[in-house]
């Protein structure tokens, strides 16, 4: 099946970049799937729409979600940029290139409008309109709605909006300022409660443009302001800044006889550059538009964020890695126990028993095997720790005193309910071999033994995780369903069940050696867990309140089974795995948690950080076969 899959891949795969390129959604279309883009620069994160399936939930368009520095405040509710009068027919939405959104709109007589969106190195959000095939000036607005009140476990007030000159500056509570800012000089600008307008005319061959430049004050919003006046070509400069940025890295290469290159490339591209742009000075959430939240923050997972930071390093971007890398080694990061994360933070970082999705105290304990190897890897890539010995010691001190008299690690892992899990037992045991190499290193030959002995173990254990009857490693659970408040219910050694969970391929990716078991369950993966002509479903459950989630498809289990095909297996079935994540991008091309089962809709959380990391991986690894 996954060979026929890949053999009419190609047709699929250029149809749907050009979609998701720029595409239109009618009331019925379901792909590409409805989203975001999510454009960057480790300073500001803007989330941008105009997908008309968002824009009809959201009741915004344009930029919907603005951070700056940190996720702790949200500052944008919309933009628009539009010609006055006229009639337009549908947008089509997509993106001119990795960095740039782009909303094109037909016009009365043929002419037709483009806005674009875009992150500018000097901390700017660059928003531009202009229209081809118009033969007189047109009027054009654009408005900016900010936020007046932002209410997370505090509450941060619009404490003034005021012109000075042509500069719009907002003022937030907590010191943030916000300039905006048309470029044209004879542009003019009003305020209107916690709302900017700016209207101007647009000649044919021009374009108008305005920027939205946050900053720790007004002074430095200002300052940005002019710096900003001098470059003739906001446009180019960030494009010369961002394609440095990607040539600086590793991209992938394909060889002449594979005609979707160039798709591919630019998918990469655009995948990576998320990863990059929602990377906030070390602070990556699953994702920014709004699903995953505590007190109204978008959520820190320790393991998605570290997962992103695997991908950030092995793709050539040191630099963002070191900071997502260093933020988890903070020791103002609460931990649960010593050595112990919890498996959700707020954007303060604080470990907070509310929000949406997982549990915040449900044991995580993989977080330390992807610590212990991104640690490593960094040094071995880098030559620099950005932990030091005794961080490495209690993590790796904790799993070998966790690891249970069967000789298995319990705990929620990647799908955050209680039990025995394949991939957290392969990642950890792969960890734990690592940190005896580093103890050697630091001289603790004491640790050396104790962890070499640890990860034996494990290895020694995994088969009680495999399924004699399906040949399929499963999860080991001890009850059929969580709690009322989510949490994991105890259960009795009685009660054990197998539950399928295609997330073991994630141990391969994470150092644990190829080995028959997992072999013999990607061929049941293969047979009973592809769906939706060839994505991977996450897990089984018996919980139905989980069922509709576990059942659906998912990228980032799609991606390490392409992972784990491009390093042990097919590389046919490798490519049908990207190809299906192609199909099934969002509108700008990025890629959703999952798609439902019935196939009806796809995740609200699109894109999800890790998932649009996980295809980069993917699409790397296979480039190298």
């Amino acid at each position: 099946m996954l060979a026929r899959i890949a053999r009419r891949g190609f047709a699929l795969v250029l149809t749907v970049f050009a979609a998701s390129h720029c595409s239109a959604q009618p009331a019925d279309q379901k792909r590409p799937w409805k989203g975001y883009s999510i454009l960057g620069n480790g300073h500001l994160t803007a989330v941008y729409s105009d997908d008309s399936r968002i824009v009809s939930l959201t009741h915004q368009k344009g930029i919907q979600h603005l951070y700056f520095k940190d996720y702790t405040a949200d500052y944008v509710a919309s933009t628009s940029f539009e010609l006055v009068g006229g009639s337009a027919g549908a947008s089509e939405v997509g993106m001119k290139n990795f960095f740039t959104a782009q909303t094109l709109t037909a016009l009365a007589g043929g002419a037709s409008q483009r806005v674009l969106c875009f992150v500018h190195p000097l901390d700017a959000v660059v928003l531009s309109l202009s229209v081809n095939g118009a033969s007189a000036a047109k009027p054009y607005q654009f408005e900016v709605n900010l936020r007046s009140e932002l209410k997370t476990d505090t509450t941060v007030s619009l404490t003034s909006l005021k012109k000075t000159g042509r500069v719009a500056m907002a003022v937030w509570s907590n010191g943030t300022a916000l300039a905006v800012a048309p470029k044209a000089l004879d542009d003019q600008v009003t305020v209107n409660g916690s709302s900017v307008i700016i209207t101007g005319n647009l000649q044919p061959t021009h374009t108008a443009e305005v920027w939205l430049i946050p900053a720790s004050s007004e002074a430095v919003a200002l300052s940005k302001v002019r710096a900003l006046e001098q470059d003739k070509d906001a446009e180019a400069t960030s494009a010369k800044i961002w394609e440095a940025w990607m040539k600086n890295g590793i991209l992938p290469k394909f060889k002449n006889n594979v005609p979707e290159a160039a798709a591919y490339l630019e998918a990469y591209k655009r995948n990576l550059y998320c990863v990059k742009a929602a990377n906030l000075n070390g602070a990556i959430p699953a994702e920014m538009n709004g699903q995953f939240v505590t007190n109204n923050m978008p959520q820190l997972y320790p393991r998605d964020a570290m997962m992103c930071a695997r991908v950030l390093l092995e793709t050539g971007r040191a630099e963002e890695a070191r900071q997502i890398i260093e933020f988890w080694a903070n020791p103002r990061i609460p931990m649960k126990t010593p050595g112990e994360w919890y498996a959700r933070y707020d954007a303060h970082a604080k470990a907070v028993d509310s929000g949406v999705g997982a549990r915040f105290d449900e044991p995580e304990w993989d977080a330390n095997g992807y610590f212990i190897f991104l640690v490593a890897k960094y040094h071995g890539s880098q030559g620099v720790w950005l932990a030091d010995r005794y961080l490495i010691y209690k993590l790796a001190d904790f799993l070998v005193h966790h690891i249970g008299q069967n000789g298995l690690l319990e705990e929620g892992g990647i799908v955050e309910w209680t039990g025995y899990l394949p991939a957290t037992n392969m990642i950890c045991a792969a960890a734990l071999q690592i940190a005896a190499k580093l103890a050697h290193q630091f001289g603790d030959e004491s640790r050396v033994k104790d962890y070499a002995a640890a990860s034996q173990r494990i290895a020694s254990a995994l088969p009680q995780m495999f399924d004699q009857s399906r040949q399929t490693y499963a999860d080991v659970r001890f009850t059929g369903k969580k709690g009322p408040n989510g949490e994991s219910l105890p259960g009795q050694p009685s009660d054990k069940a197998y539950l399928w969970d295609t997330s073991a391929n994630f141990g391969a990716v994470w150092g644990y050696p190829k080995h028959r078991e997992l072999e013999l369950s990607n061929l049941f993966y293969a047979k009973n867990t592809v769906k939706l002509d060839g994505g991977m479903q996450y897990f089984d459950t018996t919980d139905p309140e989980l069922a509709e989630y576990g059942h659906a498809v998912f990228f980032f289990t799609t991606a390490a089974a392409s992972q784990y095909q491009s390093l042990y297996g097919d590389k046919a079935a490798a490519k049908s795995f990207i190809d299906w994540m192609l199909r099934n991008a969002n509108s700008y091309g990025l890629m959703p948690e999952h798609i439902k089962l019935d196939g009806s809709d796809a995740s609200a959380a699109s894109p999800l950080s890790w998932c649009c990391a996980e295809f980069a991986s993917a699409l790397l690894a296979w480039s190298k076969l």
